[in-house]
């Protein structure tokens, strides 16, 4: 009987081709570890471009090309990032299992639903013509790198922010009042209706910051 003959070749090439899915998985895995690893501590002065895809820290001074705004209010703020919170006194309904619901007011950023209460006559919530937001600043900056700004956002502590009703523009003074720092569309501050809102302001201020993120190119960023 005649003996099969090898092949070699064509062992040899899935050989070859199985080493190199195992090397690539290898890298792959070394580059997961390696992020998971502590950042390690970089000048802002210069982006090495050793560093790329690894977890860096990098300490500097944040610098932005144009200031965040809030166009729906009018307000600008020499900063980062500016963090709008909206706030509406609204009902909000408790009912024990078993038992009858009660309802009371409070403040809240999310508006609360009413169409479900059990009771929804009397305790209607109006719908929030304003809602919670994030202004970031054009071009951030951390020395020679550019920083994402949800990376700042989330690693540069947040200071709050005092408005006045002095500083809007003459349609929304009208409807704001001073209120602690905060803006309050209502009648009085220190008993609030249903379906009054106040907005307060909070900012990751510029200057000296320290931040950790993926090197990717000359960017900061979270991943």
């Amino acid at each position: 009987m005649a003996r099969r003959k090898r092949k070699p070749a064509t062992r040899f090439i899935v050989a070859a081709v199985a080493l190199a899915g195992l090397a690539a998985l290898g890298w792959v895995g070394y580059r997961h570890f390696d992020r998971q690893q502590a950042p390690i501590k970089v000048s802002a002065e210069r982006v090495d471009p050793a560093n790329e895809g690894r977890r860096v820290q990098v300490s500097g001074r944040l610098a932005v090309g144009s200031a965040p705004r809030d166009a729906d209010m009018d307000i600008d703020v020499n900063a980062a990032v500016l963090v709008r919170k909206v706030e509406m006194f609204q009902w909000r309904e408790r009912c024990e299992h078993g038992a009858a619901c009660t309802y009371e007011t409070a403040w809240s950023s999310q508006r609360i639903d009413s169409s479900g209460f059990r009771e929804p006559q009397g305790h209607e919530n109006p719908p929030m013509r304003l809602v919670d937001a994030h202004f970031a600043g054009a071009d951030l900056k951390l020395g020679a790198f550019a920083a994402d700004p949800e990376l700042v956002a989330a690693q540069v502590p947040l200071a709050d922010h005092p408005v006045h009703s002095a500083d809007l523009p003459p349609n929304l003074a009208a409807t704001f009042a001073d209120a602690n720092g905060a803006l309050y569309a209502g009648g009085d501050a220190s008993h609030p209706r249903v379906g009054e809102v106040k907005v307060s302001y909070r900012i990751a201020p510029l200057g000296e910051a320290v931040l950790r993120g993926v090197q990717h190119g000359n960017r900061l960023t979270a991943e």
